[in-house]
């Protein structure tokens, strides 16, 4: 070393020995020729213990065998090793304290032959804070998946009570059901009753034969009835998506709706065009259909035209349902899907008829819309997307 007038060599002695981080050097034989103040204060040892004691002193006895293999390794190819990720081991304080510290190696050939310059920080902070933040990624992460399960049961729970919001509005328009399809019913059972009466009596073969034809007529018609209307009351399956023939759902509605809802006063009229499927439950398509053509015969009261056109719009298939009633007041028109809103009086409704259609039609991935039309009454237009398609929200249907 240069003599310690030497005011330079004074100022290099002072800043060793200040530095924040430990240095040290190791002799080609493994033990330490020089210390910082910072490394003994590290360790807990005076300077003048340290030098010409074997790096091991500073590791726990069980790693040292591993660090002389290490030694003699690093001295066949010598080379700089910056601090890093990778360079980090436990060392061990005089008192016997083992704390975490990373390591930078840099070779420094001198006259008196090879060394090493270490570099040594102590970084039990930085892995308490590392501990500290996986513990809070990992509480993170519970909490996560907690919420996760906790949303996935809201909506299950909110599928479920959708489910039974479709089922009861389907069973209170069976009560507008019953009186048209009872007159239904009625008609054909009068024939078949009057027709049997004739035939118990008839002598004539052919006769026979042409009541017998009569009667098989009428329990068909019958037969057809009950069908539709027990297909219509029935439960959504509730993964039974198919593909749906718009138009043949909507020539369902309209039969039950005629059945149900007799009146000279009122026409019903559905135009088809050709429509590509939707992937939907064909008997909830029905069900948005029949509850939109209810609203509309309520809406017009004793006379006036029902108007159902079917199309395809880029990607879309559309259904336009207009009825010339007295239309939707404009302060309502945002409101008409909202559950339990109603203009209509007592015992009329519950004003969840266009809140379940609403939900339907969004559930398939569809868009439903109410606006006036030109001219007086309101029209309803539907879109759903194509089979096969993305819906509105990006997701495949």
């Amino acid at each position: 070393m240069t003599k310690a007038s030497d005011p330079q060599a004074e100022i290099l002695r002072l800043a060793l020995h200040a530095a924040p981080s430990g240095i040290m050097v190791v002799g080609e034989g493994g033990e330490i020729v020089f210390a910082n103040q910072t490394l003994a204060d590290m360790f807990g040892h005076r300077l003048q213990e340290l030098l010409g004691q074997p790096v091991e002193i500073l590791l726990p006895e069980q790693h040292g065998a591993a660090h002389r293999r290490h030694v003699e390794s690093y001295a066949r190819h010598p080379e700089p090793r910056p601090m890093g990720a990778g360079k980090d081991f436990e060392a061990i304080s005089k008192d016997g304290r083992r704390f975490p510290v990373e390591i930078g190696l840099r070779p420094a050939p001198t006259n008196a032959g090879r060394t090493v310059v270490a570099t040594v920080i102590d970084i039990s902070q930085r892995k308490a804070i590392e501990e500290r933040l996986r513990k809070h990624e990992e509480q993170l992460e519970q909490l996560v998946a907690e919420r996760t399960r906790e949303l996935r049961q809201a909506q299950l729970e909110k599928e479920r009570v959708l489910e039974h919001l479709i089922q009861a509005e389907k069973m209170t328009a069976i009560g507008t059901l019953v009186s048209g399809i009872g007159h239904e019913i009625n008609n054909p059972l009068y024939v078949l009753s009057a027709t049997a009466e004739a035939l118990t009596e008839e002598e004539d073969l052919a006769r026979c034969h042409a009541y017998g034809h009569e009667i098989l007529k009428q329990a068909r018609n019958i037969a057809e009835t009950v069908k539709n209307l027990s297909r219509y009351a029935q439960p959504s399956a509730r993964y039974d998506l198919q593909h749906v023939d718009v138009n043949a759902s909507i020539s369902g509605a309209v039969r039950l709706a005629k059945r149900s809802f007799r009146s000279d006063g009122i026409e019903i009229k559905a135009t088809a065009s050709p429509a590509p499927p939707i992937l939907a439950k064909p008997e909830e398509i029905q069900q948005v259909v029949f509850n939109i053509i209810r609203n509309g015969i309520q809406a017009i009261g004793d006379k006036g035209l029902i108007e159902i056109r079917t199309g395809q719009e880029a990607g879309w298939v559309t259904v336009r349902i207009r009825d010339t009633g007295a239309g939707i007041p404009e302060e309502h028109l945002k409101q008409v899907f909202d559950p339990f809103f109603t203009t209509k009086g007592p015992h009329e409704g519950e004003g969840l008829g266009l809140y379940i259609v609403r939900q339907i039609v969004t559930q398939y991935g569809g868009m439903i819309d109410a606006e006036n039309a030109v001219g007086g009454g309101a029209v309803f237009v539907i879109r759903f997307p194509l089979a096969g398609q993305r819906n509105a929200e990006g997701r495949h249907i």
